[in-house]
């Protein structure tokens, strides 16, 4: 690829590293506070919003998916907090 693209795609390697690295280290440190029902909201959650970035290309459609990110949020409290 640095063949193809020239010498910045090495360089890109750094951030992007960084940025895997801190969203595992985020999951390892998470790990225990998560029960399974708060995985499993937060599944479904992220499943329906993968759906609308689809429909977004396919359909050319414009539905705003970074607006209803919060949503990750309120699917795990909903299922901390539900009886």
């Amino acid at each position: 690829m640095t063949a193809a693209m020239g010498k910045g795609c090495v360089f890109s390697a750094i951030p992007v590293a960084l940025l895997q690295g801190s969203v595992t280290a985020l999951a390892c440190f998470m790990e225990s506070a998560l029960t399974t029902s708060m995985l499993d909201n937060l599944s479904y959650v992220g499943s329906l919003l993968i759906f609308c970035i689809g429909v977004n290309l396919v359909w050319n459609q414009k539905i705003r998916v970074s607006n209803m990110l919060p949503a990750l949020l309120v699917a795990m409290a909903w299922a901390e907090f539900s009886w």
